[in-house]
């Protein structure tokens, strides 16, 4: 690889890197094409990224023609897209502590859901409480059996189905009581 391309690679990686407005730390082996270290076996150069895991170092990894192979490519993997929403239970019904209902809803992201117990604690927050169903389901719509923990009685409880894991999408349920 001649100087003209290589500094034309470090251009390209500058300009992807810049464009996403996110700051990537990229290290490009030394040009000795003769040592075989800095080259792979196809004729390709090595480069080492580092920084966050998001568009910046996609958009720099691309522009050098890297191909992922390994445990690397999880963090580089796409965040899910879609909509998560709530259709069950129903507002104004109460429901006791260590009871059991039905929570349905309708996912367009294809990813499994977790559902967790909420309780608002005032001026617009809330407390995650637990989770009361792991891995409810991958569908376009769902339905999971709940048994709620024992809480202390209150008015706002609510519940949130979001993709398992990582929740990067979510939806929540309208707020009801949970009695004694």
């Amino acid at each position: 690889m001649s100087r003209a391309t290589s500094m034309a690679t470090n251009l390209a990686v500058a300009v992807a890197t810049t464009a996403v407005g996110c700051m990537l730390v990229i290290s490009l082996a030394p040009s000795r094409p003769d040592s075989g270290k800095s080259w792979r076996p196809d004729g390709s150069a090595v480069a080492a990224t580092s920084g966050h895991a998001g568009s910046a170092a996609r958009a720099a990894t691309s522009a050098l023609g890297a191909t992922a192979a390994g445990p690397e490519d999880e963090q580089f993997a796409s965040p899910p897209t879609g909509r998560i929403v709530v259709t069950a239970p129903a507002p104004g019904v109460d429901y006791k502590a260590n009871g059991s209902f039905t929570v349905a809803w309708k996912n367009t992201t294809g990813e499994q859901v977790d559902i967790w117990l909420y309780a608002e604690t005032g001026q617009g927050r809330a407390e995650r409480v637990a989770v009361v169903a792991p891995r409810a389901g991958d569908g376009p719509t769902g339905e999971a059996l709940v048994t709620l923990p024992n809480v202390p009685p209150g008015p706002r409880y609510f519940l949130e189905v979001a993709t398992a894991g990582d929740g990067a999408v979510r939806g929540v349920s309208r707020t009801f009581a949970i009695t004694a």
